[in-house]
Order: structure tokens, then sequence, then C-alpha cells
């Protein structure tokens, strides 16, 4: 029996936390955004907070860990930052084998057509908006396929996931006997999103319709992702898809002196940990 600590979207950077006491596990799954910052936030937390409480911690980045910052570059860094951590970085399709279960990362953003092929352009200019649009598209730098620094716009997600998703295919399809898991930021199936189905154009920057993997013949056992700042556990096929995200705590005290708890995600379960 393998215990697996699941957690993501901390945001430790907005509100400072640290996971109460517990029982040490044999692996820590953490779904992306503890901080803004790959290299200079997120894996000195895991370090002083995770590593000490499990035998092995995978960590698969999300969208803030790119923040301010050219993405490309970071992971280059926080890759020889991460193996010094004993953090194993899951960022693009890697896999990571614990005994008898293989675990799969990737960041994997979206093809933002969740709501069908047709609504896709729509949703990259929503997402894509300089004023309302996603703040990723501001905030993060990337560079072309010539390595100049270019800035990070929808179609370059669309393309990182278009990678990412086919790697974490090609990985599902090699041969393993035992349980695998899948580990993104973004979400594999419109059921995570916060009414559970597309009802808005942004819903797509959230998710992408993964059901052919989560049905298929390779699908996982299990799929953990982080982004939606909620709790979600449902199937899909033969496949459990989990997030446990913290989201951010706006909890504060009045000028009574009286302590108001505003917890995004009030569900968040900061010791959900699986036995497989």
């Amino acid at each position: 029996m393998t215990t697996v600590w699941i957690l993501s979207d901390l945001h430790i950077d907005a509100t400072p936390w640290v996971p109460p006491p517990g029982p040490r596990v044999d692996v820590a799954i953490v779904a992306g955004d503890i901080a803004d910052g790959l290299t200079r936030r997120a894996l000195p937390w895991l370090a002083e907070h995770v590593v000490p409480r499990a035998r092995h911690v995978i960590y698969a980045p999300g969208n803030h860990d790119f923040w301010r910052v050219r993405l490309p570059d970071e992971l280059a860094r926080a890759r020889d930052a991460a193996a010094a951590a004993g953090v194993t970085l899951l960022d693009s399709g890697q896999s990571r084998r614990v005994g008898e279960i293989e675990i799969i990362g990737a960041t994997l953003w979206t093809d933002y057509a969740i709501a069908g092929a047709g609504h896709q352009a729509l949703a990259m200019r929503v997402a894509g908006d300089r004023q309302t649009g996603m703040r990723d598209h501001r905030l993060i730098q990337t560079r072309d396929r010539l390595g100049t620094p270019a800035p990070f716009r929808p179609p370059a997600a669309a393309a990182l996931h278009a990678e990412h998703r086919a790697r974490i295919e090609r990985r599902l399809a090699e041969p393993w006997a035992g349980p695998r898991i899948v580990v993104t930021h973004h979400a594999p199936h419109p059921r995570s999103l916060l009414h559970g189905e597309v009802r808005e154009v942004i819903d797509a920057a959230y998710a992408s319709d993964l059901t052919a993997i989560l049905e298929g013949e390779h699908a996982p056992d299990l799929w953990i992702h982080g982004h939606v700042h909620r709790t979600v556990d449902y199937r899909v096929g033969c496949t459990r898809v989990l997030a446990n995200a913290r989201g951010h705590d706006t909890s504060h005290r009045r000028r009574s002196g009286e302590w108001v708890v505003e917890l995004e995600n009030p569900d968040f379960d900061p010791a959900l940990v699986l036995e497989l």
C-alpha cells in the first residue's frame, strides 16, 4: 500500500500557510500554484514543509509559478533547483515511478476548445484581453521557436497544451502493470469547472475536455489537478479525477475584533491522503 498526500493552489505568497502536523507519507503530489515564482518561492516552500514529510515529492507547476518570469528560462533553472531540493518536477509529460505506481505530470495549460472548436477563437480573445483577460497573458513571458523573447499569448499556451497532452498520451500508451496517476495543474474535464459544466467563455482557460483519454484504452487510474480552486472528486470512464485546492484565504478581523473566516474553498482538506 502506498500513501499519497494531495495538495494544490496553496498561494502562500498571498496568505502564508503551513500544513498541519501529520504522518510521513510515501508520496506527496502537489498540483501547482504554491506561489508566484517557481524557483524563488514554490520550490523552497516544498523543501521546507513537504520534503521532510514525504519519501517522494512530485510537483507539477501551475500558471502562477511563471508569473513575472520567462517560462523556458525559469524551467531550466527550476529543474536544477528541484533536484537539489529533493523534488521531482514534472512539467511537460515526464514520469516518475514509485514502487508499483507510475506518475506522469505536466502543467498542461488548455486548448481553449472546451466549448467546442467553433468557440476556440472567441475563448482565446477573451482570455488574451489585456484588460479583463487571464493575467497569465500579461505577466508571463516566453521565447519563440528561434529563442527570441516573446509574450505568452493564448496561442502559445494552446501549443504547449498540445505538446503536453501528446507526451502524456505517449507515456500512457507504454506498457505498465501497476496503477498510473496523471498530475496536471489545469483540469482535464468540464466537470471540474466552477459550475461542473461550461457556462462562461473564460471557462476555457481552466480546463480542456480530455474525455478521450479518460475513457480510452490507456486511461490512468487517477488524474490529480489544481487551478480551479475547488474540491472535486468524480469518475469519467475508469479514471478518478480529484482536486484538493486550498485557494485564497481572505479571512480577516473586523474593527470590532470579530474574526471573519473567508475561505475560497472551505472543502479543502490539508490532510488528504489516499492509499493506493
